[in-house]
């Protein structure tokens, strides 16, 4: 059975992914610039973040504001079995690669959660908890993940799902 898919970040359980990840120059909330696939330069010699604790006030709102909806941990405690790049920097390049693949899937799995939050149709809680299956299938393994097809025919189906909720429902939450 396919490990469930969370759908909220959880930075204790990743290995600062997101922070190698994604390139920083031009965006808001950064105030460091960096190529993706490369360490923020906050990460310390351990990989941790040096700022943490004052992210806004170091010019890195951005960081607090970005949410990976579970992808880091899963990546790191499910795909990658809880190894960690930081102990064996080889895995860093196989690692960010898994984290941008399931990404799409990550955001995918919280829109619909955020569905089934909103008490659709009977017709479409089914069709959701058959998406929640699919979408935790599609991220069991780092294969999976490359499956374009697949994916976007469960993007196709979410967008149905919504086509059909009230939007005045969207707007509440």
């Amino acid at each position: 059975m396919a490990v469930p898919l969370e759908t909220r970040s959880d930075c204790a359980r990743c290995a600062a992914l997101c922070c190698i990840a994604y390139p920083s120059q031009d965006m808001p909330g950064f105030t460091a610039a960096k190529e993706a696939g490369q360490p923020c330069p906050k990460l310390g010699d351990d990989a941790r973040c040096t700022i943490y604790a004052d992210r806004a006030e170091q010019g890195f709102a951005g960081c607090i504001r970005f949410e990976c909806f579970g992808a880091g941990q899963h990546v790191v405690q499910h795909l990658f079995g809880g190894r960690d790049w930081r102990d064996n920097p080889a895995l860093r390049g196989p690692m960010v690669e898994t984290f941008l693949a399931i990404r799409p899937v990550s955001d995918l799995a919280f829109l619909v959660e955020r569905a089934l939050g909103l008490a659709p149709s009977p017709e479409s809680v089914t069709e959701l908890e058959r998406l929640r299956d699919e979408l935790q299938a599609i991220a069991s393994t780092r294969e999976s993940l490359s499956d374009g097809p697949r994916i976007a025919q469960a993007e196709a189906a979410i967008r149905r799902v919504y086509a059909s909720i009230d939007p005045t429902k969207l707007r509440e939450t």
